[in-house]
């Protein structure tokens, strides 16, 4: 219960941007969703970011607390209701702790990931905006989420190693994460080819769907070591 009030608390300071427009609110948004991470851990006994609950208030809060440092408006406040909104209704409840997550790989794997997802939803509406009315630095932002991605895969592939003994786990999260590393990486190249820089912006929208495929779309439609 105390879960879905404060998921429900930090939906409705999002929402209260389109009347108010004070930025401070994102960060408030961020800052809450944390404090529920906090709660789950101590409650657990455990940071549980391997549920889907959790794991989507992580993605949630630093989608929030860098929106709120990125200057982001009402695309970022409507963006993040949208990834908070499923903490209403999935459960929060853990059966078991993994023993293969009790190790500082699995959070410096699982932190990198999702705050490279934020940076490139972020940078995804960015480059909408440039789009429609003015230019904005979403190049930058999708440079910082592509260096984050490249250290979660490196972590990742290090403690998939030590836990499975592959450090290329043939299944469908890793394949998809290195489309989702490979299509970026085209992204940024894009602009260094004069006849194909304009693609630039709209190659970057397409990272949004692509991030929450890869986030949520794998993970409960075929499983594997990261399935919900």
């Amino acid at each position: 219960m105390v879960e879905k009030l404060i998921s429900l608390a930090a939906i409705f300071l999002s929402t209260s941007y389109f009347v108010w427009q004070v930025r401070a609110l994102h960060l408030l948004s961020g800052l809450l969703l944390g404090v529920l991470l906090v709660y789950r851990s101590f409650k657990i006994g455990y940071p549980p970011l391997f549920t889907p609950f959790d794991s989507i208030a992580l993605f949630s809060s630093l989608f929030f607390l860098s929106a709120y440092f990125l200057k982001a408006g009402r695309f970022a406040s409507l963006t993040g209701v949208i990834l908070t909104l499923p903490l209403l209704f999935i459960s929060p409840e853990v059966r078991e702790i993994p023993p293969v997550v009790k190790t500082p790989l699995f959070f410096l794997h699982v932190g990198t990931a999702f705050l490279s997802y934020s940076l490139f939803v972020l940078s995804s509406l960015f480059a909408l905006y440039s789009l429609v009315r003015k230019e904005l630095p979403f190049v930058k932002l999708l440079l910082v989420g592509h260096y984050l991605f490249t250290l979660s895969l490196f972590f990742g592939g290090i403690w998939a190693y030590l836990a499975w003994g592959d450090i290329f786990p043939l299944e469908p999260k890793t394949f998809f994460s290195l489309f989702l590393w490979l299509f970026a990486s085209l992204t940024l190249h894009l602009r260094f080819d004069s006849s194909l820089r304009r693609l630039t912006p709209y190659f970057t929208v397409t990272l949004a769907p692509l991030v929450l495929f890869v986030y949520l779309g794998v993970n409960y439609l075929f499983g594997g070591t990261h399935g919900f």
